[in-house]
């Protein structure tokens, strides 16, 4: 549910107020998967989840945010 809102909030903000909101959301929101990543290593995740699906998922979004402020 916490990612499918983050997706439709993000899209409402590239329509309606443009990529440099788009680039902040993602720098912003980039923080729940990085934090995902300490909670699973910190209850006995393994590492090839936490670093595989978590921590990979936060540099595509802080990629995007910087692709999205060299575009702005």
């Amino acid at each position: 549910m916490r990612d499918g809102t983050y997706g439709v909030l993000g899209l409402a903000l590239l329509a309606f107020a443009g990529p440099t909101a788009e680039a902040w959301f993602m720098l912003v929101v980039a923080l729940a998967p990085l934090g995902d990543t300490v909670i699973v290593l910190r209850h006995g995740g393994t590492k090839a989840v936490a670093l595989g699906i978590h921590f990979a998922t936060a540099v595509v979004m802080l990629i995007n945010a910087a692709l999205l402020f060299a575009v702005s």
